[in-house]
Order: C-alpha cells, then sequence, then structure tokens
C-alpha cells in the first residue's frame, strides 16, 4: 500500500488530539499528537507515537518526563502551531497559559491531561512508540477536539 493510500484509510478512523510537552534544561518543547492509546491499568501506561525526525525526540528522552494535554473543540490553534515543524520550540509556547506546578508543561484549560513518565521507548518504522506511566492527571469540563479525515471535527449533540 502507498503512503497515501495508508493515510487516507487511517484518516478514516476519528481520534482526539493531544500536544504532548517535556522541560529539558529549563525550556518548553512540545509536539501535537494523535496516536493515543491506553495501553494498562496497573501499571497505568499510555503510548503515543513521534516522528523519528521529529526535534522533540531528543528533549523528552533526556528529560525522561512529560505531559499529556488533551485539547478542547476551540484548540484547533494550539494544535496547529505544535504541529507546525517551521515553529521554534518557544514560538510554540508564546501566549499559551501554563500550569506552573508541574515538572513538564501543562497546558491551562484543556479537557484533560496525564503527567508520565517514560517506561520504554521502542522503534515503528518511521516513528517511535513512546509507552509511558501515568503518574497524576485530571479531568476538566468541554468537547475534545476531533480529526478525522485530514479534518477537525466535533462531537455533535445526540438527537
Amino acid at each position: 500500500m502507498n503512503k497515501q493510500d495508508f493515510r487516507n484509510v487511517c484518516g478514516q478512523f476519528a481520534t482526539g488530539v493531544a500536544v504532548v510537552t517535556t522541560a529539558n534544561k529549563g525550556r518548553h518543547y512540545g509536539l501535537t499528537v494523535n496516536s493515543f492509546t491506553s495501553v494498562s491499568l496497573d501499571p497505568p501506561l499510555v503510548l503515543f507515537c513521534v516522528d523519528r525526525m521529529a526535534r522533540f525526540n531528543e528533549q523528552v528522552q533526556q528529560s525522561g518526563v512529560l505531559a499529556i494535554n488533551f485539547l478542547k473543540k476551540q484548540h484547533k490553534d494550539i494544535s496547529n502551531r505544535f504541529a507546525n515543524p517551521k515553529l521554534s520550540a518557544e514560538e510554540r509556547f508564546i501566549g499559551v497559559a501554563l500550569s506552573k506546578e508541574h515538572p513538564a508543561p501543562v497546558l491551562e484549560n484543556t479537557l484533560a491531561y496525564m503527567e508520565c513518565s517514560v517506561e520504554a521507548i521502542h522503534e515503528g518504522g518511521d516513528h517511535y512508540i513512546y509507552v509511558v506511566k501515568v503518574s497524576s492527571g485530571a479531568v476538566k469540563s468541554g468537547d475534545p477536539l476531533l480529526y478525522f479525515g485530514g479534518n477537525y471535527r466535533s462531537v455533535m449533540p445526540e438527537s
């Protein structure tokens, strides 16, 4: 299967959108992911995938800690900013409110967040698969930002 056909097929699976963040040597780093899933309840493990070429990999591998921030439907601009490879680490965080009491940056006003530590990193083709242990988190209110068919979507109320 060619890359475009593979993307088209995978695009038919609706996903949530998250920004994964870390801090290393006093600087913040982050990127948008939609490849996220829970792995285990005991211990609490989740996974996400990152392109092997992403600058984020070196930073999170050195720090070993991260936050996974689930975005609300009104956060398309944040998703786009953290997905833009042309923006520097600093530019991605401009104007984004952060909660100060966490080791990795936790974005304010998100749907939920998890604080995690890296348990394992696996090679998966052109991506790294991060398996991380969740140490804490919180659920807030709002509707999720979804991604489906190459576009952002939101949850429609049931009729």
